[in-house]
C-alpha cells in the first residue's frame, strides 16, 4: 500500500510539472488550452497535498515533503478561488479558514526551523528549509487574509495578478521539489548540493515579475495607470 500511495504521489508530481509548464508558456491566457491543464494542474496538486499527508502520517515524516505540500496547496488553491471573488471579494468561510491554517502553519513551520537548527548548530539544511517556506506560507496568507478585509476595494484587474503570482508561486514549488528529490540527476558536488533548493526561485522570481509588469503595462494599473490619459 506504501509504495502505491509513493508511486501515485510521483505520478502527480511529473503531471504537475507537465501541466503548470503547459498553461504557464503555451495558450492563450484563460483560454481553453489554458483551463482544461489548469484543472489537470489542480487536481494532481490536490493529490499531491492529500498524498504527502498521508505518507507523513503513515510511511514515514518529512519535513521537506510537508512544508513544500502545504505550501504548494495553498498557493494553487488560493489561486483558483480568487478567480471565484474576483467580482465582489467577498471571501467566504472556506477561504478564512484556509488562509489562518495556513498562517498558523507557516509560523510553525519557522518553529520547525529553529528547533532543527538548534539541534544542529546552525547547519541544517532542513532547518533552512523550514525557515524559507514557512516564511513564505505565512506571508501568502497574511496578505490574502488583508486581501479578504479590503473587500471590493482592490485595483483594476487585481484578480488576474492574484492569480498569476499564486500559480506560479505553486509550479516552481513542485519544480523544487522535483529537483531536490532529483538532485543526483545533476552530478553536483557535494559543496553545491544547496543548488537545486534555490535555483527554481531564482529564475523563477524575475520571470513571475517580468510577466506581472508586463500584464500590469497591458492593462494600464499600478505606475502604467497614467497611459490612460
Amino acid at each position: 500500500m506504501a509504495d502505491v500511495l509513493i508511486l501515485s504521489h510521483v505520478v502527480a508530481g511529473v503531471t504537475t510539472l507537465i501541466s503548470g509548464l503547459l498553461a504557464a508558456f503555451f495558450g492563450k491566457k484563460g483560454g481553453e488550452l489554458h483551463r482544461q491543464v489548469g484543472l489537470v494542474f489542480y487536481w494532481s496538486m490536490f493529490w499531491i497535498f492529500i498524498s504527502a499527508l498521508l505518507i507523513i502520517s503513515f510511511v514515514r515524516f518529512s519535513a521537506f515533503l510537508l512544508v513544500i505540500a502545504v505550501f504548494s496547496w495553498y498557493m494553487t488553491f488560493s489561486g483558483v478561488r480568487v478567480l471565484k471573488l474576483k467580482k465582489t471579494m467577498m471571501a467566504k468561510p472556506v477561504d478564512w479558514t484556509a488562509a489562518i491554517i495556513t498562517l498558523l502553519s507557516g509560523l510553525f513551520f519557522i518553529g520547525m526551523g529553529f528547533s532543527y537548527q538548534l539541534k544542529a548548530e546552525w547547519s541544517s539544511v532542513v532547518g533552512y528549509l523550514c525557515f524559507f517556506f514557512g516564511i513564505f506560507t505565512a506571508q501568502t496568507a497574511w496578505e490574502n487574509i488583508k486581501g479578504f478585509r479590503r473587500g471590493a476595494n482592490q485595483e483594476k484587474m487585481w484578480w488576474w495578478f492574484a492569480h498569476m503570482n499564486s500559480m506560479c508561486g505553486a509550479l516552481i514549488a513542485s519544480i523544487t521539489a522535483f529537483t531536490v528529490q532529483n538532485g543526483e540527476i545533476f552530478k553536483l558536488p557535494s559543496e553545491m548540493m544547496w543548488l537545486p533548493w534555490v535555483v527554481p526561485t531564482i529564475i523563477g522570481s524575475p520571470l513571475i515579475a517580468y510577466s506581472m509588469n508586463k500584464y500590469r503595462k497591458k492593462f494600464k494599473v499600478g505606475k502604467y495607470a497614467a497611459l490612460n490619459n
